[in-house]
């Protein structure tokens, strides 16, 4: 029978438990290759007999995802402290197991790394999803307009480098930048990135409206777009690592987070909002996981968006210490958005579905959040019909959650292929809090007023 993939680590965990019992394999940590073929470094010296005997038994059971070189080795063999040293081990349950694994890969590496600590003010807030089409960039853009209109200063930032948004939602052409930030990851490891090139890096949105600020970092700038000949070739080196002159190298992951703080001056902006790609690419990983920020995570209610939030919840759970007591913090700053929410028993439904899923990975349930109780949108707006007299299960209560409770924005076909530099009637606050009331309650929670940053008249 065919090994595949999947059956790999299971068999080779089966192997070391039955040959060399439990507290071996606990204490050791497994090694996958890139190209997925398995070794298992055991925390304590094995000797020849019992190496050449369970490296037998470990080669016939897994066959072609045994290493070729070495299936097996102690803890004083060549090698053997870097593996079972490696900081970026993941320790996940395989069945009733619990290993440590060190996951060698050629890319995907910064899914590895430990979620970053929460960024310093200005509040960073990161817009993700698993998939297009589901309101996300429409979302920031509303939040970006509502904050500005209270006064504060925003800047807008597009990850999103291969299907990119925010520049033509938020800027002229007059207004366009002459780089973007597919320039500055190429350009960070060739030329530098001086002041020069920062503050071209930057445009102002006219969705301001005069009270605040939005500045936008699009992902293409003027550059760009009149050299378009030459984007793919630099997408091909944007998700490449810098070899550092004093030694190192620094990860797409590292990129981001050293360009992100060149603007993280809390004299400068309020708030920063991100633009992450759609998906699970690297470049993911690194709005999600790298740059301390609160992450809105958006979806719809369909299978699509449960299967992607399955594999992305399924790895984040490997970060959790199954035994702790409390959720980690970075934890406490993923919030799930549902777009086009039709109906109160649509969230509902949504709802559920995210606490089952939540409690299957073992993400949930966490001890209480502070809960304010269920925000509903000011009044019904054209299409978004809101039943704003829902029973007490419809939102679920904090105690229930390790991600804290889904946030709805209504369905509202007013904003569909919304472009706001066209439809700026769209951006009153009487109209848009109709269908985003309750998302920007949440926001307002994570970014600070006017009053409260120093520069309110």
């Amino acid at each position: 029978m065919s090994i595949r993939f999947d059956d790999s680590l299971p068999i080779l965990c089966k192997v070391i438990d039955d040959e060399l019992g439990a507290d071996v394999l606990g204490g050791g940590a497994t090694l996958r290759d890139a190209a997925g073929r398995l070794a298992f470094f055991a925390g304590s010296p094995l000797d020849g007999e019992t190496n050449d005997r369970v490296s037998a038994v470990l080669r016939e059971q897994l066959g072609e995802y045994a290493r070729t070189d070495r299936v097996l080795a102690g803890a004083d063999d060549f090698g053997a402290s870097r593996v079972l040293e490696d900081p970026n081990a993941l320790c996940l349950s395989v069945g009733e197991h619990r290993i440590r694994l060190v996951d060698r890969r050629m890319v995907g590496a910064d899914w590895l790394r430990t979620p970053a600590e929460a960024s310093g003010p200005p509040p960073r807030l990161v817009f993700a999803s698993l998939k297009g089409g589901v309101g996300r960039s429409t979302a920031l853009a509303v939040a970006a307009a509502d904050l500005a209109s209270r006064g504060l200063r925003v800047l807008a930032v597009d990850l999103d480098l291969e299907a990119p948004g925010l520049g033509p939602m938020l800027l002229e052409d007059d207004t366009l930048p002459a780089f973007g930030t597919l320039d500055a990851l190429v350009e960070n490891g060739i030329s530098g990135l001086d002041e020069r090139f920062l503050a071209d890096l930057i445009g102002p949105s006219g969705l301001a409206g005069g009270l605040g600020r939005i500045d936008v970092m699009p992902a293409f700038g003027r550059q760009s777009l009149v050299n378009a000949g030459e984007i793919l070739a630099k997408l091909s080196r944007a998700y490449t690592e810098d070899v550092r002159a004093e030694g190192g190298v620094a990860t797409f992951r590292d990129q981001v987070a050293e360009l992100l703080q060149r603007f993280s001056d809390p004299d400068r902006y309020d708030a920063i909002l991100i633009d992450a790609r759609a998906g699970l690419h690297e470049s993911t990983a690194a709005a999600v996981l790298g740059l301390g920020a609160e992450v809105l995570l958006f979806g719809l209610d369909e299978p699509q968006t449960f299967q992607g939030f399955r594999a992305l919840l399924a790895h984040l759970a490997r970060f959790v210490d199954p035994d702790a007591a409390a959720a980690p913090e970075w934890l406490a700053r993923l919030t799930v958005v549902q777009g086009k929410a039709t109906s109160a028993e649509s969230r509902r439904a949504f709802a559920e579905r995210c606490r089952d899923l939540v409690e299957e990975m073992g993400l949930g349930p966490r001890p209480p959040r502070p809960h304010a109780g269920a925000l509903v949108p000011a009044e019904p707006f054209n299409d978004p019909e809101w039943d704003e007299t829902l029973p007490d299960d419809a939102v679920l209560q904090s105690e229930d959650w390790g991600l804290g409770e889904p946030v709805a924005i209504a369905d509202d076909g007013n904003y569909r292929g919304f472009d706001p530099l066209r439809r700026g009637d769209l951006l009153a606050e009487g109209l848009y809090r109709a269908t985003f009331g309750t998302f920007l309650g949440h926001i307002h929670s994570a970014v600070p007023s006017a009053r409260e940053a120093g520069h309110e008249d």
